[in-house]
């Protein structure tokens, strides 16, 4: 037992019974070793902290992006114009020797509303009966962009809003080839603002 203790190696604890970690531990600065490198090898230089904001964290410094030019139009404005379609008035036409396609014609239209007065119950509180007002385009209201051939008579492209299409309001009729056309418009009890462009006249 007494060879095993010898051959170990142990050594005797610091004077006053201290382990090596006792100056870390009360806050006293350790004792450089001779030879060895010290704490600062000379790579950083020293410097003034960096300023921070008084009274609250600083927000984000926003900037606005750059201001971009608007592209322009590369088609050419042949038509723009509102009209009321009534039974007085309810076709327009128009030729157009399309020698540059495309051919587009945007329009939006605004039907003729019927306000109605209807006895029911509500879908909503107490479900109580009483007079409820609907709102709804008139059947009566209807438009048609019909664009042809102006010698053959055949149709190029034709779309509109009622009767037999749909309800949507704004659309778009496109005719991309060459030709002689007859444009027209017809409708009845709407307001129509059409815009008519080409890829050059």
């Amino acid at each position: 037992m007494v060879l095993a203790l010898a051959s170990a190696g142990c050594a005797e604890l610091p004077p006053g019974g201290e382990s090596g970690w006792s100056g870390l531990l009360s806050g006293e600065a350790p004792q450089e070793t001779p030879g060895a490198p010290g704490p600062d090898p000379g790579y950083l230089i020293p410097a003034t902290p960096y300023p921070t904001a008084t009274g609250g964290v600083a927000g984000p410094t926003l900037s606005r992006p750059p201001e971009t030019a608007p592209t322009p139009d590369p088609y050419v404005i042949i038509y723009n114009r509102t009209t009321q379609f009534n039974l007085s008035h309810t076709v327009d036409a128009f030729a157009f020797n399309l020698a540059m396609p495309p051919l587009i014609i945007d329009f939006k239209v605004e039907p003729k509303m019927i306000t109605r007065e209807k006895l029911g119950t509500s879908d909503y509180g107490k479900k109580a009966d009483g007079v409820f007002k609907q709102t709804y385009p008139s059947e009566d209201s209807w438009f048609e962009v019909t664009v042809r051939d102006r010698e053959s008579g055949e149709i190029a492209a034709q779309d509109g809003f009622g009767k037999r299409y749909s309800a949507d309001t704004h659309k778009r009729v496109s005719v991309r080839r060459l030709g002689d056309y007859l444009i027209q418009l017809s409708g009845n009890d709407v307001k129509v603002h059409v815009v008519m462009r080409a890829g050059g006249v």
